[in-house]
């Protein structure tokens, strides 16, 4: 008993030891060629900030709009998705510009052109229209510019009973949004500016 109960502490103390040396040596770092070189390198800059606070990258010039990038309209003419067909196009204008790193890219009544990518007429109240919308082109110095922003949907008719009607529906459940009603809308990809 006395050789087996020997046997096990002997066993118990080689684990921990051998423990105790792989931690030891799990914990020691040895120092970093990066690290040491690092103190000695410039930072990655052509030029340092400026005394009012602006940063190195002020410099930087967009080539166009980000991903993102809120576009608010106002919309030309009426709709309803009581008279509108997939495919037909509306006319808008930016309602607010396009402000890039402090630079205006398209001012306030840049034209945009938008299209219906799906349309239901109100059935009653209980089946209700809608309208899916999103905007194609947007007229960058003088010229349709192609653009892709997230659709927008809007589905007419009621919140629940006894509430209020839908904002931009009528009392049949169509949507419908008057000339100059506002909406807005996200670029799904960035929108490069033509040269």
């Amino acid at each position: 008993m006395k050789h087996a109960s020997r046997l096990r502490v002997t066993l118990i103390l080689t684990l921990a030891g051998a423990t105790l040396t792989w931690l030891a040596g799990c914990s020691r770092q040895t120092a970093s060629p990066s690290l040491a070189t690092a103190a000695n390198s410039q930072l990655p800059f052509e030029r340092a900030s400026d005394s009012s606070g602006i940063s190195p990258t002020a410099g930087f010039t967009s080539d166009g709009i980000p991903t993102g990038t809120e576009l608010n309209v106002q919309i030309q003419s009426a709709l309803s998705s009581a008279d509108a067909h997939p495919g037909d196009s509306f006319q808008a204008t930016l309602a607010e510009p396009i402000v890039v790193a402090g630079k205006t890219l398209a001012p306030q009544g840049t034209p945009i052109t938008g299209k219906i990518v799906a349309v239901n007429p109100s059935k009653g109240l209980s089946n209700p229209g809608y309208l899916r919308l999103t905007l194609l082109t947007i007229g960058m110095n003088g010229q349709p510019t192609p653009l892709q922003t997230a659709s927008m949907f809007f589905k007419g008719g009621w919140y629940g009973k006894g509430s209020a009607m839908r904002s931009g529906a009528d009392s049949r459940g169509d949507v419908k949004f008057s000339t100059g009603h506002r909406l807005t809308f996200r670029l799904a990809q960035p929108l490069r500016l033509p040269s």
